[in-house]
């Protein structure tokens, strides 16, 4: 092999290397921009969430008559709830609500833990003849006062 091919082939394998550390780089930032993006949507949704529950629950405090249930577990419940709402069995409903609001036009909204259960509540209450069920969604994003049950 004489010098110049030598010398070509090293220049070659130059900007081989060159080119796949480049690629590396343009990898590894589009991973970034992808992690970046990602966490700014979480965090979108989270406030989405958080803006739901607390209209949800400013909703509830400024209509006459309604009901706030939490159909989480009774030992949720009992470490800590949002003031003023009611525990209701999930496996119950609409029993227990039946004996709370006998009229069925009684405004209920609904919240669990993260929002799953209470959209499954409210479907059942609505399906029991309830005219006005709300699920405001998960107390995971309430950060206000919460009151204990013996």
């Amino acid at each position: 092999m004489t010098i110049t091919r030598i010398i070509k082939l090293g220049t070659a394998l130059t900007a081989v290397a060159v080119s796949l550390i480049l690629s590396a780089s343009d990898t590894k930032k589009r991973i970034i921009e992808l992690q970046s993006k990602r966490e700014e949507e979480k965090n979108a949704w989270q406030n989405r969430q958080t803006n739901t529950f607390l209209a949800g629950l400013k909703a509830f405090r400024e209509t006459p008559g309604a009901l706030l249930l939490d159909v989480r577990e009774e030992e949720d419940y009992q470490a800590g709830h949002v003031p003023g709402s009611v525990f209701v069995s999930l496996q119950a409903i609409p029993t227990p609500v039946l004996q709370l609001a006998s009229d069925k036009n009684t405004p209920l909204f609904v919240y669990c833990y993260r929002g799953n259960r209470s959209r499954y509540a409210v479907s059942i209450l609505k399906d029991a003849g309830y005219t006005s069920v709300t699920n405001i969604g998960g107390i995971e994003f309430y950060s206000g006062e919460l009151e204990k049950s013996e």
